[in-house]
């Protein structure tokens, strides 16, 4: 695992030639406007004589010519200090998968259309290049959330882990058991276990909570109940969940809406925090309400003006 950075190093770690002092950059290649993006950025980087990767299959989207610049993703994540995430905050859950425990802050520069983790705009890229050399800018650290199955198949989750019925068009029955003490049985089409950050996902528009990142818990939110008296619940995240599904079929696991695996049911999921965290670079200036209010017009009165 990389050493964790020290912010005030950073203009010299940024400036200095070596193979390991660089900026990784990763993007969605399923929009035409990163390539725009990729050449934008890296035009920045070259006049600010800053080292940097570029991720084969985005360097031949962007059409970068470059080769010594070029590399696959193994290689950019052993020689990054630093990485870029090109898109929304799905291009930043998959950079953050890549990334995964090698403790690499990753700033989202954001084309999407929320921006929770991508908060960077491309209009404010360039003046914030400054800031990021200087160390004018702060780390937050978000929890990660394990999930596995059958005692060998692990899944990591920055958002969330969904358990739902494969497809089916039937309910399925699930037993919550929060460490071996049992929470609740729910007949529904699914249960989401979210982190605080991935409170405003999923787990939101199943009516759960909206929990500050900053918060040391998970948030267990059923996918239309069939029951009036079940609702989410919040509990602390240095535990264990465990989930028995008990209908005969197959349940599917799925971290932050990108990794799947399926299960042959009756089974077992347990969920526990991760021993890592994703580490996110954000502006001095960003705060989380701010961000709910911009992103998600929280708290905005049409009432008025």
């Amino acid at each position: 695992m990389k050493k964790k950075i020290n912010i005030t190093s950073l203009e010299s770690v940024f400036k200095s030639n070596s193979d390991k002092a660089a900026i990784g950059i990763f993007g969605n290649t399923a929009k035409p406007v990163v390539a725009e993006l990729l050449k934008y950025i890296t035009d920045i980087l070259e006049k600010n004589n800053l080292n940097y990767f570029i991720e084969k299959d985005l360097a031949d989207f962007g059409k970068f010519n470059n080769r010594s610049k070029i590399s696959n993703t193994s290689e950019i994540i052993y020689k990054s200090d630093y990485v870029f995430s090109l898109g929304g905050d799905g291009t930043f859950l998959n950079t953050a998968k890549l990334v995964n425990n090698k403790n690499i802050p990753i700033l989202g520069i954001n084309l999407g259309r929320l921006g929770f983790f991508s908060e960077i705009t491309p209009k404010e890229f360039e003046s914030f290049i400054p800031k990021l050399i200087s160390g004018k800018f702060k780390i937050t650290e978000q929890v990660v959330i394990k999930a596995f199955s059958g005692g060998r198949k692990f899944l990591f989750g920055l958002n969330d882990i969904v358990i739902d019925k494969n497809d089916s068009i039937r309910t399925m029955e699930t037993e919550t058991f929060y460490n071996n003490e049992k929470v609740v049985n729910i007949i529904s089409d699914g249960i989401i276990i979210s982190t605080p950050a991935g409170s405003t996902g999923y787990s939101m528009s199943c009516n759960g909570p909206i929990v500050n990142p900053e918060s040391k818990v998970f948030i267990i939110t059923p996918i239309s109940p069939h029951t009036l008296n079940v609702r989410p619940i919040i509990i602390p995240d240095d535990g264990e969940i465990k989930i028995k599904i008990s209908n005969i079929g197959k349940a599917r696991i799925i971290a932050d809406g990108q990794n799947t695996y399926k299960s042959v049911t009756p089974s077992e999921v347990t969920l526990q925090k991760a021993d890592f965290t994703i580490k996110v670079i954000k502006k001095n200036s960003s705060t989380y309400f701010d961000t709910l209010k911009k992103k998600l017009f929280w708290n905005a009165d049409k009432r008025h003006g």
